[in-house]
């Protein structure tokens, strides 16, 4: 499953998404257009980010240049 071979490697999502929302809209295209929605939202103590836990079971958050990734 493509989603299983993104979490893997960790990769940032591409750079022109830039909010939570255009992050739902591209993981649910990646999903076969089954919904992703965030189930959970919390802060990393490790290093403090806000960590957005998905539906699909990936939780992303933006990294210091401001890029969504996995996590």
């Amino acid at each position: 499953m493509l989603l299983l071979s993104f979490e893997k490697e960790k990769k940032h999502l591409p750079e022109n998404v830039l909010s939570i929302e255009e992050v739902i809209n591209y993981l649910t295209k990646l999903n076969d257009n089954i919904m992703v929605y965030v189930t959970r939202i919390y802060i990393d103590s490790k290093c403090g980010a806000k960590i957005f836990e998905m539906s699909n079971g990936l939780s992303c958050r933006k990294n210091d240049d401001g890029k969504w990734i996995i996590v």
